[in-house]
């Protein structure tokens, strides 16, 4: 090969400035020179992938830190049934520490006929609780500790459907399981187990024993009180499973702290379910009690009660757990003459 030309062994040596010994070794000491000017790149893509999978450690170990610690605030619970009324299929259930941590909430068809029961620790120890009140129409019971335990705490809002969850319970009476999954539905109503229904749907795992326990959002926050599983056949788990809602529960716990008991709004109206047609579902209004809360909010016979606070209730157990979550004044949709109002009910 003959020598390289003049104009290519002044151009690689003017940026690299190596001897004038052929164009091979020249090419290779550019190439290493580009290497070297993509290094400081290469590092801001390897520090940038590096943080993304720490991150991703972080938030799966702080997942798991709240889910362990939100097990410890959930016990057995055990009945003390009547001579021979007691549960075979489920002789054991679930509760769990709420607020100053002497509170307990339960399903109250966990207690069915007792009228006391106790609770035992993941250590073993066993301990009396006092039942505070029952409430069967929500299916919720409140309990009562003498021992301070560790306590949930609520979550501040409804979970997203989708959003990871996490079932914590004494499933078969086998003590504390965990089992996850995700929310299949919020605000269910209707379902038929309960005269008053807010629930959240979730296809994680439940399993007898485990009602009276609690689901968890990912920071181990109280999401809802294992309450139904739904099933045809038997009590196996089928992924329809059912909670009711925290905010449902924080207003019975409010209640029975206040008065003693839980206390249900009613409108003083008769429904009836709209026939199926172009326009959406809701309640019809038969007839209305002249001094109760819906006349005093301007409700005529006619009206088509559509929702509470703007979560539809096309059912009367749906509308009646909705209207135990709100507060003290929810406004309710109605559709009238073809047209949609909105009406106040003042509870106090």
């Amino acid at each position: 090969m003959g020598r390289p030309e003049q104009g290519a062994r002044l151009f690689f040596s003017h940026h690299i400035h190596l001897p004038q010994s052929g164009s091979r070794q020249a090419f290779a000491g550019g190439r290493r020179a580009e290497r070297l000017m993509r290094f400081p790149q290469r590092r801001a893509v390897c520090a940038a992938l590096a943080t993304v999978l720490l991150s991703g450690v972080l938030a799966a170990h702080a997942k798991a830190n709240g889910i362990a610690e939100a097990r410890n605030a959930v016990v057995a619970l055990l009945p003390a049934w009547p001579k021979g009324q007691a549960n075979q299929e489920e002789p054991e259930g679930s509760a769990v520490v709420v607020k100053d941590g002497t509170w307990l909430v339960t399903a109250d068809h966990v207690l069915g006929p007792a009228k006391s029961a106790r609770i035992r620790l993941a250590d073993g120890s066993v301990f009396p609780v006092e039942i505070i009140a029952r409430d069967r129409a929500s299916d919720l019971a409140v309990l009562r500790s003498s021992e301070a335990l560790p306590a949930l705490e609520f979550a501040k809002e409804d979970p997203e459907v989708a959003e990871e969850v996490c079932a914590i319970g004494n499933a078969f009476g086998l003590g504390m399981t965990v089992s996850c999954g995700v929310v299949s539905a919020v605000a269910r109503g209707g379902v038929g187990f309960n005269a008053v229904e807010d629930f959240i749907q979730t296809d994680a795992s439940v399993n007898p024993g485990a009602s009276g326990g609690a689901l968890v959002d990912g920071k181990g926050r109280l999401v809802g009180v294992l309450s139904a599983i739904f099933t045809k056949s038997s009590d196996g788990d089928l992924g329809v499973n059912f909670a009711a809602s925290a905010p449902l529960v924080q207003a019975v716990l409010a209640s029975v702290t206040n008065y003693g008991r839980m206390e249900h709004i009613s409108l003083g109206v008769a429904l009836e379910p709209t026939e199926p047609g172009p326009q959406p579902a809701g309640l019809t209004v038969r007839r209305l009690d002249e001094e109760g809360l819906a006349a005093r909010a301007g409700f005529l016979p006619g009206d088509v009660i559509l929702a509470v606070d703007g979560v539809a209730a096309m059912s009367v157990p749906a509308l009646r757990g909705r209207l135990a979550r709100a507060g003290s004044q929810p406004e309710i949709s109605i559709r009238r003459n073809g047209k949609t109002e909105t009406l106040t009910i003042k509870t106090k």
